[in-house]
């Protein structure tokens, strides 16, 4: 076991505005919380373009992420371990079994951080609300 630094990948990210990511960049940052399961990026791009083998419902299956990996920029996020479990407990419990229910079925890890920094981008006052109540708590 090494004693590297999970984030020392993100420096070269963070430096490079452009979005793109070296692949030797994305495979070795696969320790790091904000990524997805260890995946390479062949299976990716093949589970994004077939069509699920035998599904008894194929008309209501939705297949593929809605962006590729290669559209990603990987940044930290810093937060309490207990908003994580929250977070995750959100995603597990309510998440997923609604795109299950509407014939999702190969949700990736990147569209949900997408989707949850989209909707901070959609309501930055609740942002100001939360971290203000946050602050009067403590």
């Amino acid at each position: 076991m090494t004693d590297a630094n999970p984030f020392d990948d993100l420096s070269e990210v963070e430096n490079d505005d452009s979005g793109q990511e070296t692949s030797e960049t994305s495979t070795e940052s696969a320790s790091n919380p904000l990524e997805e399961p260890a995946q390479s990026s062949e299976t990716t791009s093949t589970q994004s373009t077939q069509l699920p083998e035998s599904s008894p419902d194929e008309s209501t299956t939705i297949s593929g992420p809605s962006f590729e990996y290669s559209e990603v920029r990987q940044r930290p996020l810093y937060a309490r371990g207990e908003t994580w479990d929250e977070l995750e407990d959100a995603i597990g419990i309510t998440v997923v079994p609604e795109l299950r229910r509407q014939g999702i079925r190969d949700e990736e890890k990147r569209e949900i951080h997408d989707a949850v920094l989209t909707l901070a981008v959609e309501e930055p006052e609740r942002l100001v609300e939360i971290i203000a109540e946050r602050r009067q708590q403590s």
